[in-house]
């Protein structure tokens, strides 16, 4: 009886397992553009990639302790930031834009119509920023989820505005998905700003094979190929570059070294699309 019963539990499993294979079901992958060019640039490079969730607002502290050797996820390049770490050469273009209801767009139309209202932001981002050069006074900063928490507080009416990305506004406030309610509030753009990869101060040495795989993957069309395929064509900076290795001291190059030792870098990354998600 007891074999039996075995079984007939085996039966079921195999048939289960069979109906989700019919009905297509199938693991999430992680995907996203900053995601499968890193593991181009790694590819290019000799090396592999490893992935590590964080918290945007404590990225620097991540990188400065080995948790993570790059910051590679819609990274914003500013003065400050290039104080504290070696970033790459630009590779995209962004803005942070207002993201609004479009039940609201009417209300919300220039930077005097919004002042008053209810913003959110991600922690430590470059939308908190414009948020402090605007002087905006009613701004809450939200860590889970980062710029998605902040674009789900508006759909949701908690805010009345996000300041995000506008990689990830334009790819949200589309019809089909589930912020097609959402709208980014046209001509009104509150930072220009640039994209690149970040490593620990002084690690020239890595900045610079980076660099220089990025140029290779320009020229050789693999860059444009997955900016494409993201929709990010039109946002793609000039990446060309002379390597600048011979010229570095060997302290330069230790943080290399030891990424080469290890045979692979470790990216810090938060989720959003369409730069990095679960599909």
């Amino acid at each position: 009886m007891k074999k039996k019963i075995i079984i007939a539990a085996l039966l079921c499993t195999t048939l289960l397992v069979s109906i989700f294979a019919f009905a297509g079901c199938r693991e999430r992958e992680f995907v996203g553009f900053d995601i499968e060019l890193s593991k181009l640039v790694a590819e290019e490079l000799g090396l592999t990639v490893e992935f590590q969730k964080i918290q945007w607002e404590t990225k620097e502290i991540e990188l400065q302790g080995k948790n993570i050797d790059l910051i590679w996820n819609g990274f914003t390049i500013n003065d400050d930031r290039r104080a504290q770490m070696e970033i790459s050469t630009p590779y995209m273009y962004n803005k942070q834009v207002a993201v609004i209801r479009k039940a609201d767009k009417s209300k919300y139309t220039s930077l005097e119509t919004i002042r008053n209202a209810k913003f959110v932001c991600e922690a430590g981002s470059t939308g908190q920023l414009a948020a402090e050069l605007n002087n905006f006074a009613n701004v809450v900063k939200v860590d889970d989820g980062g710029q998605i928490t902040a674009m789900t507080e508006v759909k949701s009416g908690n805010s009345d505005i996000a300041l995000v990305d506008s990689v990830l506004a334009n790819y949200f406030c589309q019809e089909g998905t589930s912020y097609s309610n959402l709208m980014i509030i046209p001509n009104l753009i509150l930072v220009e700003e640039q994209y690149g990869i970040a490593a620990r101060k002084g690690d020239k040495g890595t900045i610079d094979k980076i660099n220089v795989a990025l140029a290779k993957l320009q020229e050789n069309g693999q860059l444009k190929q997955l900016a494409d395929k993201y929709k990010l064509g039109s946002e793609l900076c000039d990446l060309s570059y002379e390597s600048k290795w011979d010229s570095l001291t060997n302290e330069e190059k230790e943080g290399w070294n030891y990424i080469q030792q290890k045979g692979k870098f470790i990216v810090g990354y938060t989720e959003y699309a369409p730069i990095a998600y679960w599909d």
